[in-house]
């Protein structure tokens, strides 16, 4: 097994582009704070007013709407519940 290490990847490949993180549990909260660490510019799409938009707001992230952060995000990294995952998708990042 290979261990890849920050020094083994190419940070420039993505390093201009937006990403949208869609949920703010504990995958999409962990892993929007390590992208926006490296120095990536992150945006955290999720319900407005929810308890996930003020911890996100509390952490210092960028928060939009779902709706929002897909449109302006030109990557869309959905780290919501598998069972609602379709609904999300066709209702605030499909259209």
């Amino acid at each position: 097994m290979k261990i890849y290490y920050e020094n083994d990847i190419e940070m420039d490949v993505i390093a201009d582009k937006k990403i949208a993180v869609i949920g703010y549990g504990s995958q999409g909260r962990a892993q929007a704070r390590n992208m926006a660490d490296s120095g990536l510019n992150v945006i955290v799409g999720v319900r407005s007013g929810g308890s996930s938009w003020n911890m996100a707001k509390k952490d210092g992230m960028n928060v939009m709407t779902i709706e929002d952060a897909s449109r302006e995000a030109d990557i869309v990294h959905i780290l919501i519940p598998d069972e609602i995952q379709a609904t999300v998708y066709e209702q605030s990042i499909e259209p």
